[in-house]
């Protein structure tokens, strides 16, 4: 689902790839917009419109995209609804994206929000997941409405949307090779397959035992890192594929964000992951980021 943005966060804003997993109750969740006004008139008061979610299991990241008539209210801001973050889990949000940043048009937006960690499990069922504030710039119906959306569990696998088309490589967000990996191992001494990505292998191809390919579409997608603490950023980046298709890995650490850009390496100020600790990984492309199962 997923700069989130961030970032792109980026956050772009962050998409979720390929879209197959499904509640508990086999419904897909859905997302609604509320607040929305009918007409607005240029000078009026801003206002904040509602995104909410119902009927997800497990939720980890979200991400979305509006589209508003550009000539009748100005984006102003978004921030984190309650319900990400309710059991607990530590939550990181991309800068919302906007024009003309990963090539979105005038009158687009385009925000997403990560947890990290491994435990608590992420919140069910519904609530607010985003407020987003607009201020009117002329006369007539601000048209608000969503362009696309992506969710995802704790590990960033996907999860479907019933009402909303995914993020994919149709809605572009934009928000940048290194070191050879070596041997890995789980926390907790639990025995760890050898990953050596080294220009990750496209999803066709079949992976050694222990590895998993995650489908990324072009933008920001939030993904868990199953490598050890204190895996070299090097790493990360070379689990992604394919060769040339990163351009930046972000993360949220201690209240500000770092960044990878395998371009700028020397002014670069993320060095490494931990377990479980949720990256924003984005590509130019279509490819996929290998990483340990668990």
């Amino acid at each position: 689902m997923r700069w989130l943005l961030i970032v792109g966060l980026t956050l772009g804003l962050l998409g979720l790839g390929a879209w197959r997993l499904e509640t508990a109750s086999g419904q897909a969740p859905t997302l609604s917009i509320a607040g929305v006004p009918a007409s607005v008139a240029a000078g009026g008061a801003s206002f904040n419109v509602q995104i909410s979610i119902a009927g997800v299991t497990n939720l980890g990241t979200y991400e979305w995209q509006l589209s508003f008539d550009p000539n009748v209210v100005a984006f102003q801001s978004a921030t984190d609804g309650a319900f990400l973050g309710s059991t607990g889990r530590p939550v990181a949000c991309q800068p919302p994206i906007l024009p003309p940043s990963q090539d979105l048009q005038p009158g687009n937006v385009r925000f997403g929000c990560a947890t990290g960690g491994s435990a608590p499990a992420g919140p069910n069922g519904g609530g607010l997941l985003s407020t987003v504030a607009f201020q009117p710039v002329g006369d007539g119906a601000p048209n608000i409405q969503f362009v696309c959306a992506g969710l995802g569990d704790p590990l960033g696998d996907d999860i479907p949307i019933g009402n909303v088309p995914p993020c994919g490589s149709a809605v572009t967000p934009t928000p940048g090779p290194s070191e050879t990996p070596g041997p890995t191992s789980t926390p907790g001494g639990a025995p760890a397959a050898t990953a050596t990505p080294a220009g990750p292998l496209p999803t066709a191809t079949p992976l050694p035992p222990g590895l998993e390919a995650v489908p990324l579409v072009a933008g920001c997608s939030p993904l868990a890192s199953t490598y050890a603490d204190a895996t070299p950023i090097g790493t990360i980046a070379d689990a992604v594929g394919p060769a040339g298709n990163l351009i930046s890995v972000w993360m949220f650490d201690g209240g500000t964000w770092r960044a990878f850009s395998p371009q700028f390496p020397e002014v670069s100020d993320l060095t490494e992951a931990n377990f479980l600790d949720v990256v924003f990984v984005c590509v130019g492309g279509p490819g996929a980021f290998v990483r340990l199962v668990v």
